[in-house]
């Protein structure tokens, strides 16, 4: 099995036909239709299949394309070691994060001063939903990530927990439910989950888990945090959201026409945690971030009995 022929699948896949891909690459379209056949007979099975519209993957090639991008991914990380290596002051590093995670006190300061310590090595920052960090984690298009979920599976992948952060179940300040104080009565209540409702890791799965209750039928899945609040606006709606983005006022300057609800039942923390596939195989410069963010997030921790707790 031969690199070139993992490019050549993961070209064709990314780009969707092989005339895409070979432009992309370029080299000839014979030469990457050549790859894939040499990859086919060596693996056994069809990888790729003509479809309306283009080219897509087998049944087979989609379980072997998360091995060929991690592969490819490794690849060009290795690339960008060996050049860190002949520059240090060269390189690339991608992080992900919550919108939790990204209003920590002091990440901004360590992304900045690794900016100005290496302004020729390109930093990239993307805000994602935790299970879809776990997904770029995973495929190798992210370096590490300061998430907010619970690892419920580990998923092969180096998990620190740095902390947490109090959870709080809050309305528009005109809900007529804004004084109710049981999540029971709730649980029939409209409710906006900022994760997939099939995500049982995330907050709003563990809100009514803990307490033992049904997750709500009624329902609103809004990955956008934006949305999410101007629904809330403009409906009976009810979310779980940081005590952090409560406190900063959401950042937008609008917190005065949100509340947080007395809800008498445990409403689980948010875990802070720092998450790569094996910090000891980051290259230099996300080694170097790695551990600038770790001390950074944990300067706002203390140890509460065997837990901590993040100080917003």
């Amino acid at each position: 099995m031969k690199l070139h022929q993992l490019r050549a699948l993961v070209a064709i896949h990314n780009a969707g036909s092989i005339l895409e891909a070979s432009k992309l690459m370029h080299i000839t379209q014979p030469a990457l239709s050549r790859s894939i056949k040499e990859l086919e007979r060596e693996v056994g099975f069809t990888l790729l299949q003509r479809s309306h519209k283009g080219m897509a993957l087998t049944e087979e090639g989609k379980r072997v394309i998360r091995h060929a991008n991690l592969v490819v991914e490794s690849i060009r990380r290795l690339q960008i070691e060996a050049a860190s290596i002949q520059d240090a002051a060269l390189g690339a590093v991608s992080i992900g994060v919550t919108s939790l995670t990204a209003m920590l006190d002091g990440v901004d300061e360590s992304i900045l001063a690794f900016r100005r310590k290496y302004p020729r090595v390109k930093i990239t920052i993307t805000d994602l939903r935790p299970s879809q960090i776990l997904q770029r984690l995973r495929d190798g298009s992210l370096d590490f990530a300061i998430t907010s979920q619970q690892p419920l599976s580990r998923l092969s992948l180096d998990w620190e927990a740095l902390g947490s952060i109090k959870g709080r179940v809050i309305c528009h300040a005109s809900n007529r439910q804004k004084f109710s104080q049981s999540l029971r009565t709730l649980q029939y209540a409209p409710w906006i989950s900022l994760d997939e409702l099939s995500d049982q890791a995330s907050q709003f799965h563990q809100l009514f888990e803990a307490n033992g209750l049904r997750v709500p039928q009624n329902t609103v899945e809004c990955t956008s945090v934006m949305m999410a609040l101007k629904l809330l606006k403009n409906t009976e709606s009810l979310m779980t959201i940081s005590e952090l983005a409560v406190d900063q006022g959401f950042t937008y300057g609008i917190d005065c026409e949100f509340v947080a609800m007395a809800v008498q039942e445990l409403i689980p923390d948010y875990p802070i945690n720092l998450v790569c596939i094996d910090r000891h195989s980051l290259t230099a410069p996300a080694q170097e971030l790695f551990h600038s963010l770790r001390g950074q997030v944990l300067k706002q921790t203390r140890p509460v009995g065997s837990e901590v707790v993040v100080h917003a």
